[in-house]
């Protein structure tokens, strides 16, 4: 496990520098992977890896394994080219020219899903073209040139003079692949950037080429405060939220510059994305495995805890095209209108409700689902009471309450602790935070009217926290979109309790340079100097 270096000398390395020496050029090249693109994955070797599960099945060898093995056999004679790659396996797993193209497609499809823009340095190679700089870029690459360019072209990356790939030229950087390209400049001063020390710096200084080194944003990780995150390197979803973790905070090669290795975290938008959504998205996961192929049974997203859960139930539902699954309802319940039904003091309200829970066939459906975010069980054993309906419960996690009627009612939870304090885990220091999270934007229910007319508690919360909350829901929103773009299926495995326990820890300023104020005072008024446990 790497150990943190906040005294890292690049650390010390800034945008400006990079510009200064740009300036003293005449010609620019850019690497291109890590560079000026980038894989929101552990490794460039899990995009064959993604592949597995989609193309399993339809061809009689392990996708990942074989798609390696190729390429290395080929390197040991010449710098393959994709089509080659392909042409290798298609002989020697006697494929029609068909499949072998449906091969090559799948892979250039999964670069697309997981490519991204390191958007500074694209913005760096706009100033040097704005500066009259001759731009070029250098790959060691298996994509050849006319390939590589559709793809920078969809990112955005255009005005470079050539494009000069070693699988054309049959030679890398180290060997010859920068001897072209100083034939190419024709004299003029050049500098390279890249992220690699013996490829972009080494080597391009060995050719008479000045070089610049940036750093690759997953080794900016490891080099960060976050780099113990890399325990969790066991399951392809692990190393696709690790990527992700990655290509979202230190996107930036300058993002760690005279921070002692603490990056920031700039608005609600990223501090969702990048440190809530990874457990999120985790939990849901769980849940679809607990409830799907119950298409007959009904899953009630509790207020107000599940206004967030349900939203991502939906999307990846959609995105995942999981048909076989519970109808779901956003359930307008509280532990106080609950209360008021059970004990029959308002009859108008009473009926109301009860109207209201039959809407949705919660008295007739047989098998019931209730979600909770960390509770003792109130609200369902009051629900059960009410409706006369066992249900199951799929909770963050549940507390034993020492309350016969809580502590009988069944409960799948996701952390399997019967008490928020059995183990050193940072969801349950933040459970509070966590709450005002996974809110809705209306305020807490008090009952209904006689008209079934929903009447809530008053707002407490401010416009600014308001504004914040809708932030840190679009990074969440974001954050699953973009995990069910690189990863096309409902994984099997899940991904790792530990992997997003552990990125909460992130949130404190010992990890993180939080630059949001608006977080400092976001807290339900319900338990401000009380005990969240008593739900």
């Amino acid at each position: 496990l790497q150990v943190r270096e906040s005294e890292h000398p690049y650390f010390k390395v800034s945008y400006e520098d990079l510009k200064r020496e740009i300036d003293c050029h005449e010609a620019v090249s850019f690497d291109v992977f890590d560079t000026l693109l980038m894989r929101r994955v552990y490794e460039p070797a899990d995009v064959f890896t993604l592949l597995d599960r989609e193309l399993s099945g339809r061809f009689p060898f392990v996708f990942s394994e074989e798609r390696k093995a190729a390429e290395w056999e080929l390197r040991k004679e010449c710098e393959p080219d994709i089509y080659q790659i392909y042409g290798f396996l298609a002989r020697k797993y006697h494929l029609s020219e068909k499949e072998m193209l449906e091969l090559l497609s799948a892979e250039l499809e999964k670069e697309k899903d997981v490519l991204c823009v390191r958007e500074r340095m694209k913005l760096c190679m706009e100033y040097c073209i704005r500066q009259g700089k001759v731009v070029y870029l250098v790959s060691d690459m298996y994509l050849p040139a006319e390939l590589m360019a559709e793809l920078l072209e969809e990112s955005g990356i255009t005005g470079y003079r050539e494009l000069l790939v070693s699988c054309d030229y049959q030679t890398s950087k180290p060997e010859g692949l920068f001897e072209i390209l100083q034939k190419r400049l024709g004299g003029k001063s050049c500098l390279h950037i890249g992220d690699n020390r013996e490829a972009d710096y080494e080597a391009a200084k060995r050719h008479g080429i000045d070089a610049f080194l940036v750093m690759p944003a997953v080794r900016m990780m490891e080099l960060s405060a976050y780099g113990d995150a890399f325990v969790h390197l066991n399951s392809l979803s692990s190393r696709v939220m690790l990527g992700m973790l990655a290509a979202e905070v230190f996107q930036d090669p300058f993002a760690l510059y005279d921070a002692k290795g603490i990056p920031a975290i700039l608005d609600g938008g990223q501090f969702g994305y990048a440190l809530i959504a990874p457990l999120v998205l985790s939990f849901t996961v769980w849940l679809f495995h607990k409830v799907n192929r119950k298409k007959d049974s009904l899953l009630l997203f509790s207020a107000r805890d599940g206004w967030v859960i349900q939203k991502v139930f939906r999307k990846l539902a959609g995105a995942w095209n999981l048909t076989e699954l519970p109808k779901d309802v956003y359930l307008k319940v509280s532990r106080k209108a609950l209360e008021i039904v059970e004990k029959g003091e308002d009859k108008q309200a009473e009926g109301a409700y009860l109207d209201y829970l039959r809407t949705f066939g919660l008295t007739e459906t047989e098998l019931v689902f209730y979600f909770d975010f960390m509770s003792r069980g109130t609200c369902q054993s009051l629900l059960e009471r009410i409706s006369g309906r066992q249900m199951q419960g799929v909770y963050f996690q549940k507390s034993i309450s020492g309350i016969a009627s809580k502590d009988a009612i069944q409960v799948w939870p996701y952390f399997e602790e019967g008490s928020a304090h059995d183990r050193d885990l940072r969801i349950f220091a933040l459970c509070d935070f966590l709450e005002c999270i996974f809110t809705s934007y209306e305020p807490s229910f008090e009952k209904m009217d006689g008209d079934g007319n929903c009447i809530y508690e008053r707002e407490k919360r401010t416009e600014g926290q308001l504004r914040t909350l809708k932030e840190i829901h679009s990074g969440i929103f974001r954050y699953c979109s973009d995990f069910a773009g690189i990863r096309k299926e409902l994984p099997e495995e899940m991904p790792s309790k530990e992997y997003c326990d552990g990125v909460l820890k992130y949130t404190s300023s010992e990890y993180s340079r939080i630059l949001i104020s608006e977080l400092k005072e976001f807290m339900l008024d319900d338990w401000l100097g009380g005990d969240k446990n008593t739900g």
